[in-house]
């Protein structure tokens, strides 16, 4: 058997600098990281992923979106639709979209989500199915149903909830579906996650670190970094109670799926 190869599924690669990468990248081969997935943010993020992957495009992948807990700037909503058409070919999926929920209000959160922001994700999901492109997606608590309906009417078929906060009906349909849900570092220390990883399927799984996130835990006071993908494994293997080298083989083999790395 090979050495166990693993993939960050979801790295904010633009927020690190260049100049970081060689020693994130030399611990993340020693963990057994082969392959991280960039997230766009808006169109200056974009410019600097497609950087990132050219000088390092034996790891880095990328994928071009507009982070939806920002305000609605259609002008640079417009200018990464556009990139996403000019680099369709260097890129492996449409993200970081989806709904906003940490910046609303309380009294925000119980109403129906802003048609502006709709209205974005509409776009995306819209660009990503003409162009066939997985959709790596930001839809958390009561904003997760509202997503997958949208998934569902504009026929999207490759998917991946990003660090999902959901109830479990909402959770069955998106794994039923043949959605892909990642789960964070978070899984080594919160009972929430623990939780979601034992109700997702194998099949379902994927690994991330969200780079650089700052975590709690064992993880408090250092930013997170694709590394920490082995890390996440490990928890992960031990709640799904299978060897740490077959949930590095069924998780790769799933982002191998959603990303197309399999054809």
């Amino acid at each position: 058997m090979g050495p166990m190869e693993l993939v960050d599924t979801h790295v904010h690669g633009d927020q690190i600098s260049l100049e970081e990468w060689p020693d994130l990248l030399s611990r993340a081969r020693l963990a057994g990281v082969v392959r991280a997935v960039g997230v766009g943010s808006d169109g200056k993020s974009g410019v600097k992923l497609l950087r990132l992957k050219q000088e390092h495009p034996d790891f880095m992948e990328v994928a071009f979106g507009y982070h939806p807990e920002q305000p609605v700037d259609w002008a640079q909503v417009k200018i990464v639709l556009r990139q996403i058409r000019e680099h369709r070919d260097s890129l492996c999926g449409v993200g970081e979209v989806g709904l906003p929920w940490y910046s609303l209000s309380p009294e925000e959160r119980k109403e129906a989500p802003d048609p502006e922001h709709l209205s974005v994700l509409e776009r995306f999901l819209q660009t990503a199915v003409e162009l066939d492109l997985p959709v790596l997606l930001h839809a958390v608590h009561d904003r997760a149903e509202t997503v997958f309906r949208m998934l569902q009417t504009y026929r999207v078929r490759k998917a991946v909830f990003h660090w999902l906060k959901a109830p479990a009906p909402v959770v069955n349909a998106i794994v039923g579906a043949g959605y892909y849900v990642s789960v964070t570092p978070e899984v080594c220390y919160r009972q929430r996650d623990r939780e979601l990883v034992r109700h997702i399927p194998d099949s379902s799984l994927l690994l991330e670190t969200d780079a650089p996130w700052s975590y709690s835990g064992p993880f408090c006071g250092h930013p997170a970094e694709p590394a920490w993908v082995r890390r996440t494994a490990e928890a992960v293997s031990q709640i799904k109670k299978i060897s740490l080298p077959q949930l590095a083989r069924q998780t790769t083999a799933n982002a191998s799926r959603l990303f197309g790395w399999d054809r």
